[in-house]
């Protein structure tokens, strides 16, 4: 696949689609349930998929149980007007393979038994591979190694092979927020791969979510989007940044793990869906890690 040939709107202007939608969200954890309790708040409605037990309706939110894997749920309604995957492995679901790609397939085929003029994915910019520290963009070939990643990627070429209009795929940086703090792990120099040599790239869950109801609303949306605080920084200053910021003297770190290398070391550029509106409330980690915990 030509990915150069995916991305021709990332700059173009671009219009809101009408503002109430009826979307559903398949697979929500960690991410798909604050993405879906902030799209009922603003106004949508709102199904949401989740293997674990649910509640039938809270926040405005109807809930449905299901696995995605194994196909379409019951619950969800005839007509939709976007579909969402934000699916992620569980303990007890399986591997990776068995995960993303039939999950990017029931979604195929819900958006289009439904209807559906919008289908997004969120994968991971993992897949972009190492890189030694280069900027990554939508244009930059896949490159991630691992089962992870191939699963990733499998997934995505489920969703952007299909030929359907209204497909983007939104690479997802490091997630953090309310819930799930770096901060202890980032904090420990000894323990950072590559004496902490290597890029950090991060999207606060709030950002992750506030991109994907910007970009589920415009009319036209490139296919595939970078979302990320777009502030890429070494994983030895963030950890002296927070030593300095608890009091402690970022210069008596000692960096000692040599012999581990860091599974990303790339610079993951936003500026794409930046230029169709988005900003990132949290712009770099350390309003993130002060603000947004």
């Amino acid at each position: 696949m030509n990915q150069s040939e995916l991305n021709p709107q990332a700059t173009a202007p671009t219009s809101r689609a009408e503002s109430r939608l009826r979307l559903a969200i398949l697979g929500a954890g960690y991410v798909g349930s604050a993405l879906a309790a902030a799209a009922s708040t603003a106004g949508h409605d709102v199904w949401a998929v989740r293997r674990s037990s649910v509640a039938a309706a809270s926040d405005g939110v109807r809930w449905v149980r299901g696995d995605v894997t194994a196909g379409v749920a019951e619950g969800l309604p005839d007509q939709l007007d976007g579909v969402i995957l934000t699916i992620a492995p569980s303990h007890d679901s399986g591997s990776y393979d068995t995960t993303y790609p039939p999950a990017a397939r029931a979604a195929l085929a819900l958006s289009r038994t439904s209807g559906a003029h919008k289908l997004l994915y969120t994968s991971s910019t993992g897949v972009y591979g190492g890189r030694d520290g280069a900027w990554v963009a939508e244009t930059s070939a896949r490159a991630g190694t691992g089962d992870g990643n191939a699963a990733l990627i499998a997934a995505e070429d489920v969703l952007l092979d299909a030929g359907q209009p209204g497909v983007t795929v939104l690479r997802v940086a490091g997630i953090y927020g309310p819930g799930r703090d770096p901060r202890a792990r980032m904090h420990n120099a000894a323990l950072l791969p590559q004496r902490g040599e290597y890029w950090t790239n991060l999207a606060h869950r709030d950002d992750i979510v506030g991109a994907v109801l910007h970009v589920i609303t415009l009319a036209i949306a490139p296919h595939l989007l970078n979302i990320s605080d777009n502030t890429p920084t070494r994983a030895a200053d963030v950890a002296r940044w927070l030593t300095a910021t608890a009091g402690g003297d970022p210069a008596r770190l000692v960096f000692g793990n040599d012999g581990q290398l860091s599974r990303n070391n790339q610079r993951v550029s936003s500026a794409a869906v930046q230029a169709t509106g988005w900003k990132p409330k949290y712009p770099s980690f350390r309003e993130g890690f002060r603000d947004g915990l």
